[in-house]
C-alpha cells in the first residue's frame, strides 16, 4: 500500500542520518521508494535546504519531485500564516493525504530541525521503523505517516500540478 511517511527530526543532521538508513533500507528491498527529499534547517538560514534523494539523479532532471511540490504549497502557506486554500485541501483529500498532516510538518520543520519525506509504495514497517529510529535519542523524531490508496501516488502528483486533471463532466 502507498504511503507518505515523514520523520521529523529535532536537529537539523538528522534527516541527513535518516536518509542514509532510507538507502540500505530501499536496497534491502524493505521498502520501495516512489520519492525522497530531506528538509533541514540549518540555524541562522532564513528557510530550509530541501535536496531531493529519489529517484537517482539521472531520472530527476526528467521528473519532478511531488513531495517538493506538496512541501513548497505547504510552507508557503503556512509562512503566510492562511491554512491550505480550500481548492487545495480538496485536491489532496481526493488523494488520501489529509490536509492535517501537512500542517504537522510545517509546524515542526523550524529552525534547527529536519525531516526526511518519503513516498513509498510497498513497504514492511517493522523493518523500517526500528531502522530510521536507529541511534537517534528517544523524543528527537516523530513519525508521521499518511496511508494512500493505490493510485495515491498518481493523484498527489494531478494534486500539486505536476500532472493533468482528468476531463471534468
Amino acid at each position: 500500500m502507498p504511503a507518505l511517511t515523514v520523520w521529523c527530526y529535532g536537529t537539523p543532521l538528522g534527516a541527513t542520518a535518516g536518509s542514509v538508513r532510507l538507502r540500505r533500507l530501499e536496497q534491502a528491498r524493505a521498502l520501495e521508494v516512489i520519492d525522497a527529499i530531506t528538509v533541514s534547517w540549518a540555524p541562522g538560514a532564513h528557510r530550509p535546504r530541501v535536496t531531493r534523494l529519489w529517484p537517482p539523479p539521472e531520472v530527476t532532471a526528467r521528473e519532478p519531485s511531488v513531495l517538493v511540490a506538496l512541501l513548497r504549497s505547504a510552507i508557503g502557506d503556512s509562512q503566510s500564516g492562511d491554512p491550505l486554500p480550500p481548492d487545495f485541501a480538496d485536491r489532496l483529500a481526493a488523494t488520501g493525504l489529509d490536509p492535517a498532516l501537512l500542517e504537522a510538518v510545517t509546524e515542526r520543520l523550524v529552525p534547527r530541525t529536519s525531516a526526511l519525506l518519503v513516498l513509498s509504495g510497498a513497504a514492511d514497517l517493522s523493518v523500517v521503523v526500528p531502522a530510521v529510529r536507529q541511534r537517534i535519542v528517544s523524543g528527537e523524531v516523530t513519525l508521521l505517516r499518511a496511508d494512500l490508496p493505490t493510485d495515491g501516488p498518481a493523484l498527489l502528483r494531478t494534486a500539486v500540478g505536476l500532472e493533468p486533471s482528468g476531463p471534468t463532466d
